[in-house]
Parts: C-alpha cells; structure tokens; sequence
C-alpha cells in the first residue's frame, strides 16, 4: 500500500499543476485504506476548495492507478495546514508556497458576483451591507440581519454572498437544525460547530423556524458570539423582523439588534423590468414587445416568484403559438381590481380583534371571559389553517402557551358553531378575493 501511495503522489505532480493548486494540494495528508484512497483534510473550507479546485486532477490520478478504486474525504479538524506531501526533489517549495498564499488571498473574493443581482431601491441597501461583509467580514455591520417577505430575493443574496468569498458557508435552517440534533445524539457536535466555525462569514437562511427550539437558538446565540469575538461575520435571514422572533433568547435579540437590521422590499417597477428586458434578450427580443413590457410593469407583484411565474408562462405561451398579448391584457385586468390579503399572524390577530371587538392584549392574556375565550379559539384556528406556525409557535405568540393549551383551542373552535361560521365566513372573504 505504501508503493501505491508513492505512486499515487508522484503521478499527481506529474500533472501540470498551478501555484495555487500545489497550494491546496499540500493540505491534505493523503491515505490508503481498503483499496480507496483518503483524503484527509481539516476543515470543511478546505475540503471545498480542493473540490472546486483540484478534486478532478486527483480523480483522474485514482482512475489511472490499478490499485485504488475510489477517494474519500475525511475531516481531521487536529490536522495541521501545509503538510508537505511532493516529492523530495520538488524544488523552491517554501517558495512556491508563499507565491501560492498571495495568490489565494486575491481569489478569496470575487466581487463580480454581485454584478449579477438586480439591484433596486427595494433592495439597495442590503446589497451593499453584504458587500461590506464579503470585503470586510467581522469589521462593520455584524451581525447583519435581512429580513423581508417570501419571495424577495433574500436567499439570492445569500447565495451571491457564498459564491463571492471562498471562506464562507451557508446553511438553511433546516440543516442547521438536522446538524444540531444529529450532533446532540451521536455525541458529535463538535465536528457541527468545527464545520460552521471555520470559515470567515456564515450564512444562516430562515432563522424563524427555530422559533420555540430553546436548544438549537442557544446554539445560534453562542455561535454568533463565536464570530463576533473572532473578527469573523454572521449574516441572518428571516421572514419576521427581530423583534418578531416569539421565544427567541433575549439576549440573542439583543445580539442582533446590536449589528444592523436591514430589509428587502417587494421589487420595485425599474427591477420588474429590468428582469424582463433581460428575459427578452436572452430570447432574441422575440418574447415581447416594448409594449408588452410597459404593461407588465404596471402589475404590482409582490416578489421574484411572481415574476418568474408570468415569465414562465410567458415563454410556454410562445412555444405553444397562444398569444402573449391577450395573456398579458387578462392580467393587467386582473390585476388592476386585485387586492391582496397578506395572511400573516398580525394580520389575522387584527381581524380577529377587530371582528370582535375585544383588544389584542385581552386576547393574549389569561382572561376566561366568554367573548375572549371565543375570539381566542377563532385566532388560534386561523393561525393554524393559514399561517405555517407549530402549535408551540403560536402558544408562544399568545403568551406562551402550552402545546397542550393550544391544541385543547383547536377542539373547542372545531365544536363550537359559532366558532365553525366565523371561519367559513373568514375562508368565503378570502375566496372572493382571490377570485376577484
């Protein structure tokens, strides 16, 4: 096996490799277990690298050799950076390294990334907040918060973030709650903290579904301070306003208030058109016409979804030989007598205050009185069947309470007739809205 290492190492330096390459190759120790070869590295940074830079050149060496069948990675947090592993008559090594270290830290960021956003007064000013993070992680604006509805452009953002900086990572909170959990049980959640912690600037996408999860917001606090005492950036993203975040540790609250909480808006008429200028010229100006354009950007949309969905079926239309002008005319017409109904949990805790009469705070206080109680139950049925909030999510937005508490209001409202015609009222307003 030793034989085939050698092999192995001398062949992948046969191959015409950069300064930056033999750079991230001299990351990793290299191993042979079981015919496969082991890629040992100590960071998932690293790890990343060496895939977008170098992980081909080092499949092509494995397929040429007999002996190996397949490589894999292992993450060794323990091991040391910038093992040597060429050949000893490689010459000016210390050399070639340095050379490779000036070279890196001008691909760190790639600013013209960011070139590919549409950028608008809706959106303008987190975008440049992100660039200051991408250029200048841990120094301004840290942690930066974005929030904004479905839809806007939010994980985009994020997205561009990671592809600009190499020392960055991001995660949904989906994942990062997976990971947390997974490392709770197996006992390795110190290789979840190495992997988020080991870059410059993390990204952490939809943090309002760890609302009521005290552990996994714990972690969120103590990792945000991690980057905070390490000159490194956390950027969050969220659909609620910090202040909005039921059941958040206060302190994690205070934490990001601390840095700068910024929005991103509906897109405005000049990107909506932007967005379909480019669309056209991507089709050879044969989707639509000038006119077509100032029509659709007198629709009010509410987010990027939208847009792509009339694009989408604009381009099905052309296709298919239907006429995109009639098509655009049935939805500036809808349009124009359309109002929205935004079914957020404070627009439905309006509507119930207001239909009947009892204040927002009675509601979520302790008082049994009748025409609470009723208006209480109407609330926590409206939440359930039109909001994605958990029955602990919404008993922490009345006040904290109970699972069990909640989930008693939801068999009252569902046996009570008075209850039962609020909510066919409710869902009939709602269709004629839609329909309108």
């Amino acid at each position: 096996m030793n034989d085939t290492l050698q092999i192995f190492k001398e062949n992948i330096f046969e191959k015409e490799l950069s300064k930056t390459e033999t750079y991230w190759i001299d990351q990793i120790e290299f191993k042979i277990e079981d015919h496969d070869l082991i890629i040992c590295v100590n960071s998932e940074f690293v790890k990343s690298s060496i895939e977008k830079k170098v992980f081909q050149k080092i499949l092509d060496v494995v397929n040429k050799t007999s002996e190996l069948n397949d490589c894999v990675f292992v993450l060794d947090p323990n091991k040391k950076s910038i093992d040597s592993f060429t050949p000893e008559n490689t010459e000016h090594k210390e050399e070639e390294i340095n050379i490779s270290n000036e070279e890196d830290s001008v691909l760190e960021v790639d600013m013209s990334v960011f070139d590919n956003l549409l950028v608008g007064s809706s959106n303008n000013l987190a975008v440049t907040a992100a660039k200051n993070v991408v250029q200048n992680p841990g120094t301004r604006f840290n942690p930066l918060f974005i929030h904004g509805e479905p839809g806007v452009g939010k994980t985009h953002l994020l997205k561009t973030m990671e592809e600009s900086s190499r020392s960055s990572y991001y995660i949904d909170s989906e994942s990062f709650l997976e990971s947390y959990v997974s490392g709770i049980k197996n006992q390795s959640i110190d290789l979840f903290k190495n992997k988020i912690r080991s870059v410059d600037i993390l990204l952490i996408d939809d943090i309002q579904f760890f609302m009521g999860k005290k552990g996994v917001s714990e972690e969120l606090f103590h990792t945000i301070n991690y980057f905070l005492n390490n000159n490194k950036a956390v950027v969050l993203v969220s659909d609620q306003k910090p202040q909005n975040l039921l059941g958040f540790p206060e302190r994690l609250i205070s934490r990001i208030l601390n840095g700068l909480v910024t929005d991103i808006e509906k897109p405005d008429k000049s990107m909506f058109k932007d967005f379909l200028t480019s669309v056209n010229k991507q089709n050879e100006e044969n989707l639509l016409t000038d006119s077509n354009i100032r029509d659709l950007t007198s629709i009010d949309v509410s987010s990027f979804r939208d847009i792509n969905g009339i694009v989408n079926s604009l381009i099905i239309n052309k296709q298919t030989g239907v006429s995109n002008s009639e098509y655009i005319s049935g939805l500036v017409k809808s349009s124009s007598g359309k109002q929205l109904m935004e079914l957020t949990p404070e627009y439905l805790f309006e509507y119930v205050s207001n239909l009947h009469q009892v204040d927002k705070k009675l509601i979520s206080s302790k008082n049994r009185s009748l025409e609470v109680g009723v208006a209480r139950h109407l609330l926590v049925a409206l939440l359930r069947k039109h909001t994605d909030l958990s029955l602990t999510q919404i008993g922490i937005y009345l006040g904290n309470r109970s699972h069990s508490t909640v989930l008693s209001y939801l068999n009252k409202a569902k046996n009570s007739p008075v209850v039962l015609k609020e909510i066919n009222s409710f869902d009939n307003k709602l269709n004629m809205v839609e329909a309108s």
